[in-house]
C-alpha cells in the first residue's frame, strides 16, 4: 500500500474517532440524566449532611420534616458554670433562631451539585460527602443585652485583703480573687452551640487575683499602737452622737502609705441622708444652726490631734470660728466638705494604719505603726482672752428696769499653738502650727421697757441697767494676763 493510501486511511480512523467521542460522551450524559432523573427527581443528592445531621437521598420535604425534629426543635440553652449550679435561657431570649428559608435554600443547592446542570450530574458522579451548616437569625441588640446581663449577673471584682480594726486589735481579712465573663467568647460559644444542635455551653469564667494580699498587709508592721487621742462626746444630742460614729467608722481602718496625704473631705465625702447622715447642730459664725452631719468637727479635731502626735506634716487644717467645749483652744480642726479641710501627710517610711472607735461616750483615735522614736507635745502660748460682749434689747414683754437674761455669752480667745519633739528627753525641734483667733459671743439681756406692770414678786434691777435704751449696745473686756481693757462697742 502506498504512503499516499496508508494516511487516507488513518484521516479516516480519525474523523471517526472525532465523531464516535462525542456521540459516547452524549450518550454517557444521556444515561445519566435517566438515572438522575428516575433516582433522584425531587430528592437530594446522597452524601449530603447539615449539621452532621444525613439529609441525602430524602425529598426536600421530608429532610425539612427531619431537621424540625432534630434540629429546629432546639429552642433553650443551658449555661453550666453559674455559682448555682446551671441556668437555662430559652433561644428567644438572645435573640436567636433558625433561619428555615435559607437553610433549605442552601440543601437544595448543594442538591443541584452546583450551578448548572453539569454541576448537578457532577455531584451524582462523586458522592463525595458534603457538610452543610444551617443558617441562623442573630437580633444583635437582644443578644448584646443578653451577654451584659450575664456580665453582670457573674462577674465579682476582686477582693483586697483589708484591715479591721477593733479597739486596739488589728484583724486582716484575706483577700479573695475577682472573676469575670468572657463575652466575645461566649458569643462564639452560644452560635456554635445553637449551629452544632448542642443545648449546653460551658460559661468561658476567667479569674481575676487581688492585687493587695494578707501577706502583702502583714508586712507593713501596723499591728501595734504608736499614738492614740480621745475627746469625750456629749450624749445630749443622739442624732449628733450618730453622725460622729457613722464618720468614724468611714475612717477606721484607713491605710497611709508613705508619702501619702490624707483627705478628710475625701474620705468622707458629701454628708447626705442616703449614707446616713441626720441633721444636728453646726457651727456658722457664731450661731450653732442644723445641718446634716453636724458633729463631723469633733471627728475631725479628734484626727487632728492623733496626728500632731504622731508628728505627721499638716498641711491644712482651721479652727472654728467660736471654741469649742470638747479640746483645748488651738487644738481643734474644723471642717466643711468641699470647702474647708482637714490634710495631713505621712511623712513617714512606713505605712500608717488609723482606727477610730466610739466607745462609752469617747471618740478614740489610734495610728497603728512600728513604735515612735520621739516624743511629741503639744504646747500653748501667748492666751489673750477676749470677754464675751453686753447686749441689751428693748423688750415690751417685761416691767420697766427689768433685766432678764436671754443668752449666755462666751468668751473669744487669740492663741498660739506649737509642736514640740523631743528624743531622749532632749527637744530636737518645736514647730509654730498655728495663730489662731476665737470670737466672743455675746450674753443678750432683753430690758422692760415699762408697757407692762412689774411684778413686786420678782423686782427689778435698774441699778445694772442703762437708763435709756435708744439703740443696742454692746460692751466688751479684753484680759490679757493681768492686765483688763473695756471697750464699748
Amino acid at each position: 500500500m502506498s504512503l499516499k493510501e496508508r494516511l487516507a486511511g488513518a484521516l479516516k480512523i480519525k474523523w471517526a474517532w472525532g465523531l464516535l467521542v462525542p456521540l459516547i460522551l452524549l450518550g454517557l450524559a444521556a444515561i445519566t440524566a435517566v438515572v438522575d432523573f428516575c433516582c433522584y427527581h425531587g430528592r437530594i443528592y446522597p452524601e449530603i449532611y447539615l449539621n452532621e445531621i444525613p439529609v441525602g437521598g430524602l425529598k426536600f420535604a421530608e429532610a425539612e420534616a427531619k431537621l424540625a425534629a432534630e434540629l429546629f426543635s432546639l429552642e433553650e440553652i443551658t449555661l453550666t458554670g453559674m455559682d448555682d449550679g446551671v441556668k437555662t435561657i430559652p433561644l428567644s431570649s438572645l435573640g436567636i433562631t433558625w433561619d428555615r428559608e435559607k437553610t433549605m435554600a442552601a440543601i437544595r443547592k448543594a442538591g443541584a451539585g452546583g450551578p448548572g446542570y453539569a454541576g448537578r450530574l457532577r455531584r451524582l458522579w462523586t458522592h463525595s460527602p458534603l457538610q452543610l451548616k444551617g443558617k441562623l437569625k442573630v437580633k444583635t441588640e437582644i443578644l448584646e443585652q443578653a451577654l451584659v446581663t450575664l456580665a453582670e449577673e457573674i462577674e465579682e471584682p476582686p477582693r483586697e485583703a483589708a484591715f479591721t480594726v477593733k479597739g486596739t486589735r488589728v484583724i486582716i481579712e484575706k483577700e479573695q480573687e475577682g472573676r469575670f465573663l468572657r463575652v466575645e467568647e461566649l458569643r462564639r460559644r452560644l452560635l456554635a452551640a445553637v449551629i452544632q444542635g448542642r443545648d449546653e455551653v460551658a460559661l468561658p469564667i476567667e479569674t481575676r487575683p487581688a492585687k493587695r494580699s494578707a501577706t502583702m498587709l502583714a508586712g507593713y508592721g501596723v499591728d501595734r499602737v504608736m499614738v492614740s487621742f480621745s475627746t469625750t462626746v456629749s450624749p445630749a444630742l443622739p442624732d449628733r452622737v450618730h453622725n460622729i460614729r457613722l464618720g468614724a467608722s468611714t475612717i477606721n481602718g484607713y491605710l497611709l502609705a508613705p508619702g501619702e496625704l490624707f483627705s478628710f473631705s475625701a474620705i468622707i465625702g458629701e454628708t447626705t441622708r442616703e449614707k446616713g447622715y441626720r441633721e444636728a447642730p453646726v457651727i456658722v459664725g457664731e450661731e450653732l444652726l442644723p445641718g446634716l452631719g453636724g458633729g463631723l468637727c469633733q471627728v475631725s479635731s479628734t484626727l487632728y490631734n492623733a496626728a500632731l502626735l504622731a508628728n505627721l506634716t499638716i498641711i491644712e487644717r482651721s479652727n472654728h470660728s467660736i471654741a469649742i467645749d470638747y479640746l483645748p483652744i488651738g487644738r481643734d480642726a474644723t471642717i466643711s466638705i468641699g470647702e474647708v479641710d482637714l490634710k495631713f501627710k505621712n511623712n513617714r517610711d512606713h505605712h500608717i494604719l488609723i482606727g477610730a472607735e466610739l466607745h462609752e461616750g469617747q471618740l478614740t483615735f489610734r495610728l497603728f505603726g512600728p513604735p515612735m522614736e520621739e516624743q511629741v507635745e503639744i504646747v500653748s502660748s501667748d492666751i489673750v482672752r477676749v470677754e464675751p460682749p453686753v447686749r441689751y434689747e428693748k423688750s415690751e414683754l417685761l416691767p420697766t428696769g427689768k433685766r432678764k437674761l436671754v443668752q449666755q455669752g462666751k468668751p473669744g480667745y487669740s492663741v498660739k499653738t506649737w509642736r514640740v519633739v523631743y528624743r531622749n528627753e532632749e527637744e530636737i525641734s518645736r514647730e509654730l502650727l498655728s495663730h489662731d483667733y476665737y470670737q466672743p459671743t455675746a450674753s443678750v439681756y432683753q430690758i422692760g421697757t415699762g408697757r407692762l406692770p412689774t411684778d413686786p414678786a420678782e423686782g427689778t434691777e435698774t441699778e445694772d441697767s442703762p437708763q435709756s435704751l435708744s439703740s443696742v449696745l454692746y460692751v466688751q473686756v479684753v484680759r490679757q494676763g493681768d492686765r483688763e481693757d473695756l471697750h464699748v462697742l
